[in-house]
């Protein structure tokens, strides 16, 4: 019988990486351009809006175990239809996410001279999948390892940037309020990712005390990380921020000279790979999940020795190569992958948050929730009338489903 299970610290590997994603070597120049002296406030905000997710997403989890995740609270709340609903929002945003988390990897690579960005994503897709097909412990391993020097590094380069190269720490510039919110909306994105804490639930000893421990050590480095590079790029005199062309790779001047671009290119390989781990590790339990449920086939259901959802998680590597040799002929850009796969992601979490605002007692963390919600609810609506208009369909979908039985109702697991 397979034992070995996932403990606060591998579970935290499987988190701080990911999170942290490509985020970390994108937004904070790009954040500093658009809001200026304000950019440190925005990204306080959106740390304190991440702990809000965080707990929101780690109680659904732990009241609600199993690889169904966070869609297991959603059937409680909104019933079985809807967590059919939230799932496929899911699996469609990591089908075509994933292959964008590589594609950037590769992207960053180009330092290293190695091959094009798209090249590199083919070489890192195998790799990647043969990672995730080994024992869940091992997985957690080699993400905390790839997320700890991830970490280490960053904190220490915004922080050796700042203390070697220091300007003044004021905030000179009066209130804008539309670039203030026009950042927040864009560091939005830099906190996906909670809501698939829940699928590696049935894998954690003592889930209970695991997960809180976990969601703990993770945020508190992760809002580290944010604060010290986003305080170095904005308070140090590493390089010129001006037209948004700078990178992250100014802070690592003081500690790695003419290796910096080099050091962001092996970050940017530790990051991606780190979330290709934990959204794939996830969906593929949550397909499995819903394979046992007979609402997907049943072969999908089949796992290894160790647990591992093998033919899930191949079936997800294939779709994702399907999407690459999409980009390859040029029906889609890196940008519009982006688009297409945040969009579901973004209704996905909006039902998720709205399952947890129910089922949770606590009225701070409720009001909280409320908040964000309709600040989801906002960014939705004014992102993309596309997006718009995909949320319409489904939910009017969902709605004469619902009243009218078009489709057979799903039966509930036992």
């Amino acid at each position: 019988m397979h034992t070995k299970k996932l403990n606060a610290v591998t579970l935290s590997g499987l988190i701080i990486g990911p999170i942290l994603g490509s985020g970390i070597l994108i937004l904070p120049p790009l954040v500093y351009n658009i809001a200026g002296d304000w950019a440190i406030l925005a990204w306080l905000t959106i740390i304190l809006v991440s702990f809000i997710v965080a707990f929101i997403f780690g109680f659904i989890s732990i009241k609600f175990p199993g690889d169904g995740g966070v869609t297991n609270a959603v059937e409680h709340v909104f019933g079985v239809h809807a967590k059919r609903l939230a799932s496929i929002y899911l699996i469609i945003g990591v089908v075509f996410g994933a292959p964008a988390v590589l594609l950037t990897a590769g992207e960053y690579m180009v330092p290293f001279e190695i091959t094009s960005p798209l090249t590199i994503s083919y070489i890192l897709l195998p790799i990647c999948i043969c990672v995730l097909l080994t024992e869940i412990r091992f997985l957690g391993k080699i993400s905390f390892i790839l997320s700890s020097i991830s970490a280490v590094l960053l904190f220490l380069g915004g922080a050796t940037s700042l203390a070697d190269r220091p300007k003044a720490i004021t905030i000179d510039q009066s209130f804008d309020p539309e670039s203030f919110f026009f950042a927040l909306l864009i560091l939005f994105w830099a906190i996906f990712g909670w809501e698939l804490i829940g699928n590696y639930s049935a894998e954690v000893a003592n889930p209970q005390k695991t997960i809180f421990k976990a969601i703990v050590i993770s945020i508190l480095a992760i809002s580290a990380v944010d604060l010290v590079v986003a305080a170095a790029i904005q308070w140090s005199n590493a390089g010129s921020f001006s037209g948004g062309n700078a990178t992250v790779s100014v802070i690592f001047h003081s500690l790695f000279g003419q290796m910096s671009d080099y050091i962001i290119g092996m970050l940017s390989l530790f990051l991606c790979c780190s979330t290709y781990f934990l959204y794939i590790g996830g969906i593929s339990r949550l397909m499995s999940s819903m394979s046992e449920e007979k609402a997907l086939p049943g072969i999908l259901s089949k796992r290894s020795k160790t647990n591992i959802p093998y033919v899930s998680v191949l079936a997800l590597g294939l779709c994702n190569l399907v999407v690459m040799v999409m980009i390859q002929n040029e029906l889609f850009t890196l940008e519009s992958l982006l688009a297409f796969a945040n969009s579901f992601l973004t209704i996905n979490a909006l039902i998720g948050i709205g399952a947890g605002i129910i089922l949770i007692k606590n009225l701070l963390l409720r009001t909280s929730g409320i908040v964000l919600l309709l600040f989801f609810i906002v960014m939705l609506m004014t992102h993309s009338q596309i997006i718009s208009l995909v949320l319409i369909i489904m939910l009017a979908a969902f709605y004469l489903n619902k009243h009218f039985k078009f489709i057979a109702r799903p039966k509930r697991a036992d």
